[in-house]
């Protein structure tokens, strides 16, 4: 269930989840840091195959929400490694009270982390912050939500056929990568935002992992000038 994405890092899919009365699929990433135990983000539903492979990877030490949609998940992996560090931003932190978090995560990566993995915060949108992570060992951009690459194949299964259109339009799918259209008008302040995405371009990822749709696994600076490109210009 866990496939190797790189140096360090992993990724798994889970099951399908309903938003707003459509389809989305989920993925976690897992990453091994540099003293041996491991990062989680966005875990999807936990099984007991999912889990026994991530224990023979190692202790986990932090679970990551990178925005307050990937939540639903989060206390059944906190039940299971009691141990572990639950990270999240202020919105996810508020709406899910009954979770004890750690810390609440800003631009600035944590010590427990530092200089292996970056973050990025964009709280331009009135209805979403969102982080978006950088894995230096693997070249490996990680994005929530800022980022959909729905493939045609998904759509055609999941989506009715008088949305399919309207994704392709809205360029949240493969080889776009747009976030949804919603997202975007809401995007105020992007002045603020474009230095962030530069940085991110500017480190040369080769791989790009996103919650919802297909992985992009080489050219990925190529491809977050495109997924971006509302923005920058």
């Amino acid at each position: 269930m866990l496939e190797p994405l790189g140096s360090n890092l992993w990724i798994a899919d889970g099951g399908i989840v309903s938003f707003k009365g459509f389809d989305y699929p989920t993925r976690m990433a897992v990453v091994r840091l540099a003293d041996g135990g491991l990062w989680l983000w966005s875990p999807v539903e936990k099984t007991a195959a999912i889990e026994a492979e991530i224990r023979a990877l190692g202790p986990v030490r932090h679970i990551v929400s990178p925005n307050k949609l990937h939540y639903l998940f989060l206390g059944e992996w906190q039940a299971a490694f009691a141990g572990a560090n639950l990270w999240a931003t202020a919105a996810t932190i508020a709406r899910c009270k009954g979770l004890y978090f750690y810390r609440k995560l800003t631009d600035e990566p944590p010590a427990e982390w530092k200089e292996q993995i970056d973050q990025f915060y964009f709280t331009n949108s009135p209805f979403m912050d969102e982080l978006i992570f950088f894995h230096r060992g693997s070249r490996t951009a990680i994005i929530a939500d800022l980022s959909q690459t729905f493939s045609e194949t998904f759509l055609k299964r999941h989506w009715p056929w008088w949305m399919r259109p309207i994704a392709k339009l809205s360029k949240m799918v493969e080889g776009w990568g747009y976030p949804p259209i919603d997202y975007r008008m809401s995007f105020r302040n992007r002045a603020t935002a474009r230095p962030k995405i530069r940085e991110l371009i500017g480190k040369h990822p080769e791989h790009v992992v996103v919650a919802d749709g297909e992985v992009v696994r080489t050219g990925g600076e190529a491809f977050l000038r495109r997924a971006f490109s509302w923005l920058l210009r």
